[in-house]
């Protein structure tokens, strides 16, 4: 599934291409992708698209309708949806759930071979935003901020995995935040020491700054290609950790794949790390 760094350089590469794009005509060839169809077909024919970015797992087209009323149309991508822009006499392909054809001879795609995707119009978007956590890239975000976070009784991984915490973050940057900082992904939040936590900061920024730059991952599933981010634990199971040479393990927490080195990030106690060494990220 596309995380913040996916989708950040998702929502990049459309607005280099569209912003300021006129929707001419609108095709909808998978009705669920977009609930009411009537209702998303309105509302984008005639729209200006002014901008594209990102709130959360959201790629977000900030529009204007024919009569002028702003609104946003928020779509999520899940496991295997991807936009792209394409010639208007490109045919639509077989996975392609809906098409916007625009004035200047693009179009715009969207495909999902599995299907769960969806694409929403927000009139109000601030109260759609209000659902979605903390953006972990901005200033509001800060080691207090996590801190507060972490009192629950609940393991790291899943905890950084809510979205109604902390927005963007998924199963790879979860795991690779918590390699550099040293965590288990089974250690109870509550149970992090509180010299860890600027650690645990620092390495969540780090990490989503780094994927961005390369603009996220890809696993050669098709989903995401332009990604070169290359993960330090997420899905190396048995191959050495970068940091001590240790096999790097695979578990389960919460129903999800969780990669790390049982000797850095032991799950009882923090008794391989110098609290003065703690805070210092490897950037291989």
């Amino acid at each position: 599934m596309p995380e913040l760094p996916e989708v950040e350089s998702t929502a990049r590469f459309l607005h280099e291409r569209i912003a300021g794009d006129e929707v001419s005509s609108v095709s909808v060839l998978w009705q669920r992708t977009v609930g009411d169809e009537r209702t998303f077909t309105t509302a984008l024919t005639g729209a200006v698209v002014r901008s594209v970015f990102r709130r959360a797992k959201f790629v977000c087209f900030d529009c204007v309708d024919s009569v002028g009323a702003p609104f946003v149309v928020a779509a999520h991508m899940r496991m295997s949806g991807s936009f792209d822009v394409v010639n208007s006499n490109t045919l639509p392909e077989k996975h392609d759930r809906f098409l916007w054809r625009l004035r200047s001879g693009k179009t715009v795609t969207f495909c999902d071979p599995r299907k769960f995707g969806r694409a929403s119009i927000e009139r109000d978007f601030e109260i759609f935003s209000r659902r979605l956590g903390i953006e972990p890239l901005t200033k509001e975000f800060t080691p207090f901020v996590l801190l507060d976070f972490l009192a629950r009784k609940r393991p790291i991984k899943s905890l950084l995995l809510d979205q109604k915490l902390i927005s963007g973050l998924g199963n790879i940057y979860v795991d690779e935040a918590l390699w550099h900082a040293q965590i288990h992904p089974m250690r109870r939040a509550d149970r992090v020491p509180m010299w860890q936590v600027p650690g645990l900061h620092a390495a969540i920024q780090y990490v989503l700054q780094c994927a961005i730059t390369m603009q996220g991952t890809d696993f050669g599933d098709g989903v995401f290609e332009m990604g070169s981010y290359q993960p330090v634990a997420y899905g190396r199971t048995g191959e050495p950790c970068k940091r001590c040479a240790t096999q790097l393990q695979r578990i389960i927490v919460g129903q999800r794949s969780s990669h790390f080195c049982p000797y850095c990030q032991p799950r009882v106690g923090q008794k391989n790390l110098d609290p003065k060494k703690a805070f210092n990220l490897r950037k291989e």
